[in-house]
């Protein structure tokens, strides 16, 4: 019988670490071809902006990180996090909204307005046509858009708003979104649901945000407006 050393334990350990993380990955990858053939649309793919159309996207293109569909259990997990109140009076914009995956998971609740942000022309017309013919049985939300346009630089609805991300893009283009999205008029509440926070360490340096959840793969975040803010100061 061969002994166990403490670097077998290890290697042993690493072994099912990476076999439970191969059967989570299969398992999100299972959920993701059900939705898309329950609502009859194609959302279940790995892209690179850069790959797509960069000259089309413009410099946003060089920030950008790639599309991947956000997961179904995650998805429904970070909404979980929100207040009733935010789930029925906000907007809920999705920032990089891809192929429109997380848009469809979101009019699943009743929003006032679900809307996608995408830079990308490609994408946005894979996603304008999936919000077409989806199978809308599920459909809480009424009010289901997506937009072409810079999330840097887009008017962001005013209210509340429920904003999600899906690890769009890099730091600086975080930064200058989430300027925009702070400074929209008159904005109510804003939500945060930022799956894979690569760049949590920028919103978490911002005061403005407050941390409610850390589910691990996500975060979610509640900023005050800043009227409030600055009054209760």
């Amino acid at each position: 019988m061969r002994a166990v050393t403490p670097g077998s334990r290890r290697r042993l350990r690493v072994a099912d670490l990476a076999e439970a993380n191969l059967r989570t990955v299969a398992t999100q990858r299972s959920a993701g071809r059900r939705f898309d053939r329950e609502y009859g649309v194609t959302t279940h793919a790995v892209l690179f902006l850069s790959d797509l159309d960069p000259d089309a996207a413009g410099d946003a293109a060089a920030h950008a990180t790639h599309y991947e569909a956000v997961p179904v259990g995650d998805f429904r997990a970070l909404i979980a996090q929100l207040p009733r109140d935010a789930r029925t009076g906000a907007t809920f914009v999705d920032i990089g909204a891809g192929m429109g995956r997380a848009l469809l998971l979101a009019a699943e609740y009743p929003f006032k307005q679900v809307v996608g942000v995408e830079v990308s022309p490609g994408l946005y017309e894979v996603a304008k046509e999936n919000l077409e013919r989806a199978n809308d049985a599920k459909r809480r939300c009424r009010d289901l858009r997506v937009v072409r346009a810079d999330a840097r630089l887009w008017n962001y609805p005013p209210g509340d708003v429920v904003a999600f991300l899906y690890n769009p893009f890099d730091g600086p283009a975080l930064e200058a979104t989430l300027a925009a999205l702070l400074g929209r008029r008159d904005p109510g509440a804003t939500w945060l649901l930022y799956h894979t926070a690569v760049e949590r360490a920028l919103v978490e340096r911002d005061a403005t945000w407050k941390a409610v959840a850390d589910l691990g793969f996500g975060a979610v975040y509640h900023a005050l407006p800043r009227t409030s803010r600055s009054f209760c100061e």
